[in-house]
């Protein structure tokens, strides 16, 4: 049950840091910039940097720190298996003999460089969700790509997918939580080996499934009560602006993107 407990992407926490009030258009853009920055670093001095960066935001928004520890655990496995596929899959010499499995030492430490990485990408879309109101991100990237209506591109049904689809991380994690705790009261067994607690999953996809699209069903009638209609013709609650702390924002994230290429060019 602990990957259920722990993971809370798509919940908003309410604040009042600069983070929490930074416009959702320019926090959704420094987001991405920072994405496809990590994802294209190859050297431990930039994800180092990045490490130091995102924990000093962290800092500053006043969101408990074991909230975003809790996310990481969920993802435990996965930065697990990327370490132990690199180390396998490595042809590279040196290598070493571990219960009769030969390992390269390059693949692990290529293994835990990419499981940084994946960290690091995991704390960013969390600083992201919870720091945004999923209103203002549906708001912001509607604003932020309205010009791809002249290619007819339905711009805010896209947005409002966006923000739907992080609102119902929490609520799939609670239906899965409910459907375990049942099943657990029905004599289910979750505990033992890695396969145990699979096959003891699988049970649980269908009910899943169906009680995500019920949700999804009742949303979908309350949206029709509420007579919506689309994005035609609606006024937006509020009209957003860059404020002085995003335009401090936008110095302070090219900074840290140039010095992020600083240090790749540093160690290539």
């Amino acid at each position: 049950m602990s990957l259920w407990q722990n993971l809370t992407l798509g919940k908003y926490f309410a604040g009042s840091s600069w983070v929490h009030r930074l416009d959702p258009r320019l926090k959704f853009v420094i987001s991405m910039a920072i994405m496809i920055t990590l994802m294209l670093a190859e050297a431990w001095s930039v994800l180092g940097w990045w490490t130091f960066l995102l924990l000093a935001t962290i800092a500053t928004t006043h969101i408990p720190p074991k909230v975003f520890v809790k996310n990481l655990r969920a993802f435990l496995w996965l930065f697990g298996l990327t370490v132990l596929l690199h180390a396998l899959s490595d042809p590279s010499a040196p290598h070493f003999q571990m219960w009769g499995i030969s390992i390269s030492w390059h693949g692990v430490t290529t293994g835990c460089k990419y499981a940084v990485r994946l960290g690091l990408l995991v704390l960013v879309a969390a600083l992201l969700s919870f720091t945004t109101i999923p209103l203002d991100l549906t708001e912001g990237l509607e604003r932020l790509f309205g010009f791809t209506r002249r290619f007819r591109v339905p711009v805010h049904e896209l947005a409002l997918m966006t923000s739907l689809a992080l609102r119902f991380v929490p609520t799939i994690v609670e239906e899965a939580q409910r459907i375990q705790r049942a099943q657990i009261s029905r004599g289910a067994n979750f505990s033992g080996g890695v396969l145990q607690r699979v096959q003891a999953l699988v049970p649980m996809l269908v009910p899943l499934f169906v009680a995500t699209f019920n949700r999804a069903d009742e949303l979908a009638v309350a949206m029709e009560a509420r007579c919506y209609r689309g994005g035609e013709g609606r006024v937006p609650f509020r009209e957003l602006k860059l404020a002085r702390v995003d335009w401090q924002a936008m110095v302070a994230a090219g900074f840290a993107l140039l010095m992020s290429w600083f240090f790749s060019q540093m160690m290539s």
